[in-house]
């Protein structure tokens, strides 16, 4: 890519801001002064690098996964990982496990943060690892947030590969799956990615109504009973309505 166009790639990014958060490729041709099969052909390059994607209706567009995933790097004091930290380490001392947060890149999810478990055998997710959308609470919750068409898409992309017995592999059995959690508000696995862990998982929602992160609790079965269960689904609730609220969320 030229100079040039790089210049005009950032100028159509510009276009997009909290009172136009979805912009057709006319009304962006008529802000930037470029044809509109220019601005189709910049649109189309930033879509393949995760920039923009689409927002439904043909020819509309928002900005991506790939920006949001640069205000996390660029570490500011109002992103999403500085506003859950200190909320994921409230929530580690009341359960003892690790806790990780998750966002959504491209067709995987990627750990963001985490907070390491008391204990010594802990179930360990690395800062910058990614795992897979349909496998595991963590991923499912991504998931079942995702707006209908972008799953969709998801589909048509990728295998739901099994990992363990208790994979979900089936996409009807999967939709099922997601509508449950969404009425639920959250997620549980048992082994579904990795044999003897359990994960506890809710949505994280921002000040758009929109799920930007997932937030779990994880480690070993063995340390895992019905009654800690319960309580972990309530923590883990109250956790990530408290980090929404900081980001926004009105609920």
């Amino acid at each position: 890519m030229t100079l040039k166009s790089v210049d005009k790639a950032v100028r159509v990014l510009n276009c997009f801001s909290a009172e136009n958060q979805i912009m057709g490729v006319g009304k962006i041709s008529l802000i930037t002064g470029y044809t509109k099969s220019n601005v189709s052909r910049l649109l189309s390059t930033l879509e393949g690098h995760g920039c923009v994607e689409r927002a439904g209706s043909p020819g509309k567009y928002r900005l991506g996964y790939r920006v949001y995933l640069w205000g996390l790097i660029s570490g500011g004091h109002n992103n999403l990982t500085t506003i859950a930290k200190p909320v994921m380490e409230q929530l580690r001392d009341k359960c003892g496990e690790e806790v990780a947060l998750y966002v959504v890149e491209g067709d995987r999810r990627v750990c963001v943060e985490r907070v390491d478990s008391v204990h010594e055998i802990a179930k360990v997710a690395p800062v910058g690892t990614y795992y897979p959308l349909h496998a595991g609470a963590s991923g499912r919750v991504l998931l079942a947030y995702l707006p209908a068409e972008k799953r969709q898409i998801f589909y048509r992309k990728k295998r739901l590969d099994r990992f363990t017995s208790f994979t979900i592999t089936d996409r009807k059995a999967l939709e099922k799956d997601l509508a449950s959690i969404r009425k639920k508000g959250y997620a549980i696995s048992k082994g579904e990615r990795e044999p003897d862990a359990f994960s506890v998982t809710a949505p994280v929602s921002d000040a758009r109504d929109r799920v930007v992160a997932s937030l779990s609790i994880s480690g070993p079965d063995f340390r895992l009973t019905d009654q800690k269960l319960k309580k972990y689904i309530i923590q883990v609730l109250a956790a990530s309505e408290e980090i929404s609220r900081k980001l926004g969320h009105s609920g």
